[in-house]
């Protein structure tokens, strides 16, 4: 498959699971990203496409690049 020929995911959960899981991999590691998408239902194969094969990874939409991003948390007590 090509890259031109891929589509974004039309399943908006698995999509933002995903992304957000793409994100935790950037800042933690493959081991947090994978239990993350693991806890939202993302089937198996797909973990292992996007964590073990970034070349086929399917873009983010400009949404969800936003909205699955990950923030700084202000620690407790402040």
């Amino acid at each position: 498959m090509h890259t031109s020929e891929r589509q974004r995911r039309s399943d908006e959960p698995t999509a933002n699971a995903v992304a957000r899981g793409l994100n935790i991999l950037e800042v933690r590691d493959a081991a947090l990203a994978r239990n993350y998408m693991r806890h939202k239902d993302v089937p198996d194969h797909v973990i292992a496409r996007v964590l073990d094969h970034p070349e086929l990874r399917r873009r983010e939409s400009p949404a969800q690049s936003i909205s699955e991003a990950i923030t700084p948390s202000t620690p407790e007590g402040e």
